[in-house]
């Protein structure tokens, strides 16, 4: 019974889904607020991300006529279900009882899946400016999964494919990869190619409103947790709470960072980089981890 608690707790409680969502949007509003403080902007407050899901959530559900309704409330809810799913094979020091062997490659495809079906909802909105953003969004998902696939396969191939903590310094080019890549999943400068306002307004999301929108929301928060965790764990070795708030906290800097340095690059100059810069790379040090050496 008490392992039952136990294992209850770590899915719903710590480092489960509260954790993940509470966490995800903090490290959002951290985020917005030091990439405002670098700009010499105020910015919002830290809270802003909940005080915004919270508000949605006190929304209706606006359905227009070009909108595929059924298709629009179930992508939402598929995105969010396999992100939940990657949230319980997280692993996080000392709290990893859901971890199973291949469990990194069930990771890799759930986290492709709550992706593939963001786009989807931007193509049952009906909406040109919606179906713009998810041909972006698909178009950089081919071109960003290729070295994140490889940069975790490296580390797993290392690691006897375990999700265990492991310092990824004899894989710098697997770590840049994974680094990159996750500037791309997570939309962020110089790869928000799929959200650009400036030229498609919301990108899959317009026409999205009310808790459809917050649903999202929640997702977006997730994918910063589970990201930038396994960042932590996997490629800089967290052991124990402690240098894993260290490691994690380092790289939603390294991320601030990008997101204010880096204009938005084009749809064919993200393929490029990802394919013809990064990925070469990527599998040098997967060669590099096959051979042994």
């Amino acid at each position: 019974m008490n392992i039952d608690i136990s294992l209850l707790f770590y899915i719903l409680i710590f480092p489960g889904f509260l954790t993940a969502f509470i966490i995800g949007f903090l490290y959002m509003g951290i985020m917005r607020k030091i990439a405002a403080r670098m700009q010499h902007r105020i910015g919002p407050p830290i809270w802003q991300p909940f005080f915004d899901f919270f508000k949605l959530m006190s929304k209706e559900n606006i359905t227009t006529k070009e909108t595929v309704g059924l298709l629009a409330t179930f992508c939402p809810i598929i995105s969010f279900a396999a992100m939940l799913t990657v949230v319980m094979l997280l692993p996080i020091p000392g709290y990893t009882p859901l971890s199973f062997e291949g469990s990194l490659f069930v990771l890799i495809y759930f986290l492709i899946m709550s992706s593939v079906f963001f786009a989807i909802a931007g193509f049952a909105a009906g909406n040109p400016f919606a179906s713009v953003g998810s041909i972006r969004e698909l178009s950089q998902l081919f071109a960003y999964e290729f070295p994140f696939i490889i940069a975790l396969v490296t580390i797993g191939v290392a690691n006897a494919f375990s999700l265990t903590p492991y310092i990824a310094v004899n894989f710098p080019f697997a770590l840049f990869a994974f680094f990159t890549s996750i500037l791309g999943k997570l939309s962020l400068p110089p790869f928000h190619i799929p959200e650009a306002e400036q030229e498609i307004v919301a990108g899959p999301l317009t026409e999205y409103s009310g808790p459809r929108v917050a649903m999202f929301e929640l997702v977006k928060a997730a994918s910063y947790w589970v990201l930038i965790s396994l960042g932590a764990v996997l490629f800089l070795g967290a052991n124990n709470i402690s240098m894993f708030v260290l490691a994690s906290l380092s790289i939603l800097i390294l991320l601030i960072i990008f997101r204010v340095v880096f204009a938005r690059l084009t749809i064919s100059q993200a393929f490029r980089i990802y394919w013809f810069i990064i990925a070469p790379l990527a599998l040098i040090d997967l060669i590099r981890a096959l051979l042994g050496w």
